[in-house]
């Protein structure tokens, strides 16, 4: 251990079986979708998974894998190991990994009755224990299945032994038996799944006969060759009057009681995946608290005698630090803590805790993974992240001056890697602190992970080097001053503004005045524009106690559209809890005295009496402006919101990002 870290607790070395880890930190399994369509392993994944280990985690655990080449499959493009040819892509992961002095393990897993349709050939059906029920989302009831007999249960096992096989002839240190979210193992132990009325179904004894027999199987073959890990759901996420937490918890504990002669890890996840809201509690959102399954592993802990692993929203040195001295588990689980900054671990153990990037858990790494997108993974504020092979380092560069115009996301990202490229950078902000419009953005009260990333943006851009003028507009007369070889323009966006009319004093107060509290509103809200902004605006006045309603012109099945799947889940649950109405197709035609005018689709007037009417109808920037500084130095470039596209954290940041590359 670094005698810099004080996480004293987590840079301390331990032991899982025969398994020795240099410290009490894992990458936990993130699936990636870097293998190609085929389920092989490519240079991108294997890029990809040295950074992980790179940053100085004890264990690297690969994320959901495909036990076989028939019918397990999840993803689209999810690394599949069902023959010997994988041995060979295999042997290279284990390789990288070892080489920076971390263990490695892979999630084993079988999709079962939610297996990815387009990936299953002409005519095959997925399998499951028991009929497809009612309450399964639509992402996966298009998936026909066949129910398993016990041939196909003995092939299931066995593709699982062989499986276990191959990682062990590819030097893996571990593997990870997949029994959450849901996936054929979970569909087994489900009492709402699985209703069969053999041995395999019915009691908790019979629904966990089979997930228990490949465990022993694998157990019985290798277990002096390789440790054996197993990951559970602490609660399937399903609601309370389907089936209430504390069963839920008994059944798992119960399970992990009888797993556990086979195991020398237990780890603790959340979710079922059949049931789509329960993504809310499997990829937790910036809506939901931080260490989400914390309390599910410190009650499994008290009842087992093996390393118990946790993951779920721990997303700071501290927060991981603090699980293990309350001895609530022995291994912690920091997955997009560690995408955020690939580099985060090794700077806690050197001291350097105040440089980490933070998590800002918008969901976007997890987004682009599912369909329709079927996407390799990335991460909104780490460019670098499914981009190892395009960035593996930051080259020397031929020195240029650069000068930056606005410090929002953009501007301070170019910042920071223009200066990592050794040129002189100088930063014009015509406001009084850099950030833009994140401060507006950050600050309702459930947007604490994105206020913590724009505080250490602030700091690590002010101690880039940069020449950085605070409460400086420039001008084309200081750009000529400067005389810049490169002019990187992130002027930032304005509120859209709507040419209708207002009656007598009626404000159309903009959104982000209410979010920051520099405007109040009354105890009758209407927001127009149900994009995020707009509904992040009217939970925070519903939480308040406000009755809102909100008015998109938009149908319905647009509603939020493009957002990351786990964040709409949290939104829309906290949504059936307040009093927000939303109509839809509807345009808005004035403002009067007496509330908000509109017109539905079918052409009818309608009024909403309310006290205040809000704009949330997005941003615009002004083009005319952005030109004429654009037109000063011949190698001129927008970024973030001035350059015309559609902007997120994530586009800003990559823009940025990927502009100072090119100067």
């Amino acid at each position: 251990m670094n005698i810099k870290t004080k996480y004293s607790e987590l840079y301390q070395p331990m032991k899982i079986g025969r398994m020795k880890l240099k410290n009490h930190i894992m990458v936990p399994p993130m699936l990636c979708c870097l293998a190609d369509t085929d389920g092989r392993t490519t240079q991108k994944l294997i890029s990809y998974t040295s950074h992980l280990a790179k940053n100085g985690a004890g264990l690297v655990v690969f994320g959901e894998t495909n036990v076989d080449n028939e019918r397990s499959y999840d993803h689209v493009n999810a690394l599949n190991i069902g023959d010997d040819k994988s041995i060979p892509g295999l042997a290279v992961i284990a390789e990288e990994v070892h080489r920076f002095g971390a263990k490695i393990s892979i999630e084993l897993n079988h999709a079962g009755a939610c297996a990815e349709s387009v990936l299953l050939k002409d005519g095959e059906k997925g399998i499951s224990p028991s009929p497809v029920p009612p309450y399964m989302h639509p992402g996966y009831a298009g998936c026909s299945v066949e129910i398993m007999d016990k041939a196909m249960m003995e092939h299931v096992k066995q593709n699982y032994v062989d499986a276990v096989g191959r990682l062990v002839r590819a030097g893996f240190d571990m593997v990870t038996f997949h029994c959450a979210h849901g996936w054929l193992m979970g569909q087994f132990l489900s009492p709402y799944f699985n209703t069969r009325t053999d041995e395999y179904g019915g009691s908790l004894e019979n629904r966990m006969r089979f997930p228990l027999e490949v465990l022993k199987a694998i157990y019985d073959q290798y277990h002096d060759q390789i440790c054996i890990d197993m990951r559970v759901s602490g609660r399937s996420g399903v609601p309370d009057e389907i089936r209430p937490v504390e069963e839920d918890f008994q059944d798992v504990l119960a399970f992990v009681k009888a797993a556990e002669p086979y195991l020398d890890m237990i780890n603790i996840s959340a979710g079922f995946i059949p049931f789509l809201p329960s993504l809310n509690y499997m990829i937790q959102s910036y809506m939901l608290p931080h260490m989400t399954n914390v309390e599910f592993a410190a009650r499994i802990k008290k009842e087992v005698n093996i390393p118990v692993a946790i993951a779920g929203s721990i997303s700071t040195l501290d927060e991981a630090e603090s699980i293990l001295k309350d001895g609530k588990a022995d291994l912690i689980g920091m997955g997009r803590a560690g995408l955020a900054d690939t580099d985060c671990f090794t700077k806690g153990e050197q001291g350097r805790e105040a440089e980490i990037r933070p998590c800002l858990r918008c969901c976007r790494c997890s987004a682009r993974i599912e369909p329709p997108a079927y996407k390799g993974i990335q991460c909104a504020v780490n460019p670098t992240v499914g981009r190892e092979l395009q960035y593996p380092f930051i080259p020397t560069a031929l020195k240029k001056k650069v000068l930056i115009v606005g410090g929002g996301p953009a501007g301070m990202e170019a910042c920071q890697r223009c200066c990592d490229l050794g040129h002189e950078v100088v930063l014009y902000e015509k406001d009084s602190r850099l950030g833009g419009m994140l401060h507006t953005a950050s600050a309702l009260p459930f947007k604490g992970d994105m206020r913590r990333y724009l505080d250490w943006m602030i700091e690590t851009t002010m101690n880039t080097g940069a020449v950085i003028h605070l409460n400086t507009e420039a001008t084309p007369e200081i750009i000529k001053m400067e005389s810049p070889d490169v002019v990187l323009l992130g002027t930032g966006a304005v509120p859209l503004q709507l040419n209708i009319p207002t009656a007598g004093k009626r404000a159309f107060i903009w959104a982000g005045d209410v979010d920051t509290g520099r405007k109040t509103v009354g105890d009758t809200v209407t927001i127009v524009g149900a994009g995020l902004t707009g509904t992040e605006t009217a939970i925070a006045l519903a939480q308040g106690g406000k009755k809102v309603t909100v008015i998109d012109k938009i149908p319905e099945e647009l509603f939020l559209k493009g957002n990351p799947g786990p964040a709409n889940l949290s939104i829309m649950a906290l949504l059936q809890s307040l009093d927000v109405t939303f109509i839809f197709e509807a345009s808005l035609k004035a403002i009067t005295e007496e509330g908000v005018v509109y017109i539905d689709k079918d052409g009818a007037e309608h009024t909403i009496i309310c006290d205040s009417a809000v704009n949330a109808l997005g941003m615009t920037y002004d083009k005319d402006a952005a030109d004429e500084l654009l037109n000063i130095i011949p190698r001129s470039y927008a970024i973030g919101d001035c350059s015309g596209k559609e902007m997120t954290i994530m586009n800003a940041v990559l823009e940025g990002f990927s502009r100072a590359f090119d100067v």
